[in-house]
């Protein structure tokens, strides 16, 4: 009898909620909870909502672990200041260089022995590393200013990444903001809308398997971001949505957009407003600074400035 209760049980918690994340686009859905771990949803919610997550390396012992997760770990950062001097980045004058936001000391990521570390730190890794600080803001954010230039920067970021993505054997890599080579092997992470134009957003789209951050905090906002990756995703493209404080936030048009199916065509774009068919629905964005009234499938849609929405037949 108890065999049975567990089965019915079993049962009933994926019909509540256990097959949203793997249904339709909500797939897509990844939730970074290694932004801020102590106000992350239990590991129940988060089984239940997303299939992409990434933790702590502690999380994982703490129950959070889903079809895909993976851990974080910074690929150009480190307080430690113990290492060969060969792994730090140094400035003209030979001093170590310094993260001017966070105090973390700025490693060389030609360095051969840096790199083997970070490997080492994504090894537990179950699906993928999320290796922070790689782009250009990483060298932005460096001082004093280092003895290397940003086309530098790249090219051993870059390689940094590429080395991990051909080393790792089991797992992924995803380095945060490294949006400068088209196609690379490695995944990218990418602050999205919020920073950049509707434009370069979806260039990176096209050109990388991105994990993308929406960060608005409002409903429009966070719709509107939602929509444009909608529009312009691919299967392997993967979305958070929300602020860093609102990491494993279950928005209610998610659940309409449980609805739109697969994508049954291509992006189109016409003075700004985006749509793409999907095979239950359509996705509507509007990219520009004002108002814009349009017709879809013979049905008229008033959208505010940067704003999207998701229609269902």
């Amino acid at each position: 009898m108890r065999r049975y209760l567990l089965i019915i049980c079993s049962i009933t918690a994926t019909l509540l909620g256990g097959t949203a994340a793997h249904a339709s686009v909500l797939r897509q859905l990844y939730a970074p909870l290694h932004i801020h771990p102590a106000t992350a949803p239990s590991p129940a919610f988060v089984d239940s909502h997303f299939s992409t997550i990434s933790v702590q390396p502690s999380m994982i012992r703490e129950g959070y672990s889903v079809a895909h997760t993976g851990i974080y770990t910074k690929g150009t950062r480190s307080l430690d200041a113990g290492f060969p001097e060969s792994w730090y980045l140094h400035s003209a004058s030979g001093a170590r260089v310094k993260d001017s936001a966070n105090g973390y000391f700025v490693m060389n990521p030609h360095s051969s022995g840096w790199r083997h570390h970070v490997l080492d730190a994504c090894k537990p890794a179950p699906s993928f590393c999320f290796v922070d600080a790689m782009g250009v803001d990483g060298y932005q954010r460096a001082t004093p200013r280092p003895n290397v230039s940003e086309a530098w920067w790249v090219k051993y970021t870059t390689g940094e990444a590429n080395f991990l993505e051909k080393a790792s054997g089991g797992f992924h890599v995803v380095a945060n903001n490294l949006t400068t080579s088209a196609y690379p092997k490695f995944r990218v992470a990418y602050e999205m809308f919020g920073r950049t134009s509707a434009t370069r957003s979806l260039w990176v789209l096209r050109h990388t398997k991105c994990f993308c951050f929406a960060k608005f905090s409002t409903e429009q906002g966070a719709l509107y971001g939602y929509s444009l990756f909608l529009a312009g995703a691919g299967r392997r493209d993967r979305i958070s949505v929300g602020s860093d404080a609102q990491a494993g936030k279950w928005w209610d048009f998610f659940d309409t957009a449980a609805q739109l199916g697969k994508p049954a065509g291509r992006l189109h774009q016409h003075d700004g407003v985006l749509t793409r068919p999907y095979t239950n629905g359509v996705v509507i964005v509007n990219t520009t600074s004002s108002a814009r009234q349009l017709t879809v499938r013979r049905s008229g849609y008033s959208l505010a400035a940067h704003s999207g929405r998701i229609v269902i037949d």
